[in-house]
């Protein structure tokens, strides 16, 4: 797309009221002065770690440390690109963008774009015409109707009717339409015969796919009667890509960031849940679960319910995400369905309830293939008890808590009907899966970490007085990247002519540095009974004294691998610098305890 003119960029962010932006996906109250908590929507939680500064337009989520500024939290909550997100902003404030020339191939690929996204949406009116009014269509209305869907529940999710041969494409070619143009976007597709254009969908359903921007980006089409395959979908067009769009998710996302995703297989699935209230549910677009679907998905949740077909393609599919939500970082649950049932049957026969009663029944996915694997083994002898116990070590495998493993070893071992110190031993010995090592993090930070985040959230939250200690600290007195990184924006920011905005900085920063800014700029800060000046004082000397000791330190190392017979003069040297910095340290400690 067109490069969007900076000013206007910084303008919108700054016009942007970004407790309204936020309050969009969840519900604020005020936490004194200019902070506003609420609940979290980019994880779940029940104690509100999520916190809005209204004056400086920026957010942190001390849960998931999550952080930025309003074109970051739509980026995030909306799953947009930048461009685009500052695009989503624009509309939503009524702020009129200024574009910058594009090159060439930029603008024939966003042309293209662009094109089959207006074409789509064409198509999905035309074949929603046809369902509605055309007489071709009856054997498909009684179909919908007979799947529970009416008249609004059709109106509402777009559903059309594909008539056949080539009624699209002239359609389309009508209003102006080229032939190229349609066959990019798989409405339409040459004869190897006489290439002629004919339509891609004939005499199916069709379910237009939205992306989160509310753009038809491709279709699912059912097959009338007997006619194979079952379900057509759009091939892979400039606009559409089946692993990474998922069907309802434009719909669903709301209330996926509230709780959790429940992942079903059909689009008659999907609006079913939702005609329900499960407005949660989300499908893939014919294509098999995986990585990029997972990724996606914890863009908004951390968890995931699959509610899949109790057929043997469902459990293949719930087996294949195994494995995947681990590395991910996902909690996945499985909610078996009754045989030969799917979740519209279930909607249909026993209503949201349930639906509800299989979603609170979940069991996580761990459990669930550790009990089909487990089925399908014999346990009746001590060499079938082996292979079992070798198989539950394996499946336990992929569990990176500790904790957790060992609460689904008891589970197997009573299973398997061996004692769980047998498990616990083949399981130290298979344990060998990707991300398996302990992911706990130590929450007590060492005294220099807590000295050097003091530092940076005075000089980048301070208005005044900081701007002298630049002069007596530098970036080696930071001991990680992203410290010396916001070190290196203070400095900048502390310049008379700098017109430093937190929000604007939160845009040039790298992602461990952006978590570290917002939590700084937004969390609660201890009230000291000395001035502001004094604390800073001893917040910068204590800042140099760990650097000082972390120098010295290094250059006791240095001396010692240094001969003073073979070499004097460098040992001299680093005996002299030894003991200026030993100096130096001891002023340091006498001006603190003189400050005590």
């Amino acid at each position: 797309m067109a490069k969007i003119n900076e000013e206007d960029i910084d303008a919108l962010r700054e016009r942007a009221d970004m407790v309204d932006v936020v309050s969009g996906y969840t519900r604020l109250k005020k936490a004194g002065g200019h902070t506003l908590k609420g609940l979290c929507p980019f994880h779940s939680e029940k104690t509100p770690s999520f916190t809005v500064d209204s004056a400086r337009g920026l957010f942190h989520c001390f849960g998931c440390q999550e952080g930025g500024n309003v074109y970051q939290f739509v980026q995030k909550v909306e799953n947009l690109p930048f461009p685009e997100a500052v695009e989503w902003l624009a509309r939503r404030v009524g702020f009129d963008l200024r574009y910058e020339e594009m090159r060439p191939g930029e603008k024939q690929a966003s042309g293209i774009r662009a094109r089959i996204i207006k074409a789509n949406g064409e198509a999905s009116a035309f074949w929603h015409k046809t369902l509605m009014e055309s007489p071709d269509a009856l054997q498909a209305r009684r179909y919908l109707e007979g799947r529970g869907f009416d008249r609004p529940t059709a109106e509402r999710w777009q559903l059309g009717y594909a008539p056949g041969r080539n009624s699209l494409c002239k359609h389309l070619l009508a209003k102006g339409f080229t032939q190229q143009e349609i066959e990019q976007g798989d409405l339409g597709r040459r004869s190897e015969r006489d290439g002629s254009l004919y339509d891609s969908f004939r005499q199916r359903i069709t379910f237009p796919t939205w992306n989160l921007q509310g753009d038809v980006v491709g279709f699912g089409a059912r097959a009338m009667g007997d006619a194979q395959p079952k379900y057509l979908n759009t091939s892979e067009t400039p606009v559409f890509s089946k692993s990474r769009v998922m069907y309802g998710l434009n719909r669903a996302k709301s209330a996926i960031a509230r709780g959790s995703a429940v992942v079903v297989e059909g689009y008659t699935d999907v609006i079913a849940l939702h005609e329900a209230g499960v407005e949660e549910a989300v499908a893939t677009n014919g294509v098999a679960l995986g990585d990029t679907h997972f990724e996606l998905l914890k863009k908004f949740s951390q968890r995931v319910v699959l509610m899949l077909d109790s057929d043997t393609a469902g459990r293949g599919a719930t087996e294949r995400s195994f494995g995947v939500h681990h590395r991910i970082g996902l909690e996945v649950l499985v909610a078996p369905l009754p045989p030969g049932r799917d979740p519209a049957d279930v909607v249909a026969e026993d209503g949201v309830d349930g639906i509800s009663k299989a979603i609170e029944s979940a069991r996580p996915l761990l459990e669930f293939v550790l009990e089909e694997t487990l089925a399908k083994l014999p346990t009746d002898t001590p060499e079938a008890r082996s292979r079992a116990v070798r198989e539950a070590a394996r499946v336990l495998g992929w569990h990176p808590d500790p904790i957790a493993r060992g609460e689904y070893a008891f589970m197997a071992a009573r299973r398997i009907g061996v004692d769980v110190g047998v498990l616990q031993r083949a399981q130290s010995e298979e344990l060998t899966a990707p991300g398996g090592s302990d992911r706990s993090v130590e929450r007590r930070l060492p005294g220099h970490v807590k000295v050097e985040r003091e530092a940076l959230q005075l000089l980048l939250t301070e208005e005044v007085g900081m701007a002298p200690w630049l002069e007596r600290i530098s970036e080696q007195d930071f001991t990680s990247p992203p410290r010396r990184e916001l070190f290196r924006e203070a400095v900048g920011s502390l310049r008379p002519d700098s017109g430093f905005s937190g929000a604007e900085l939160a845009s040039r920063l790298s992602p461990d540095a952006l978590s570290l800014f917002t939590e700084l700029a937004v969390c609660e800060r201890e009230v000291y009974p000395e001035e502001p000046g004094e604390r800073a004082k001893e917040i910068f000397v204590r800042l140099k004294v760990f650097s000082l000791e972390r120098n010295i330190k290094t250059r006791r190392d240095v001396l010692q691998d240094v001969n003073p017979l073979d070499d004097p003069k460098r040992h001299d040297e680093l005996f002299t610098e030894l003991v200026g910095l030993e100096a130096e340290r001891r002023d340091l400690l006498s001006q603190l305890q003189g400050a005590a």
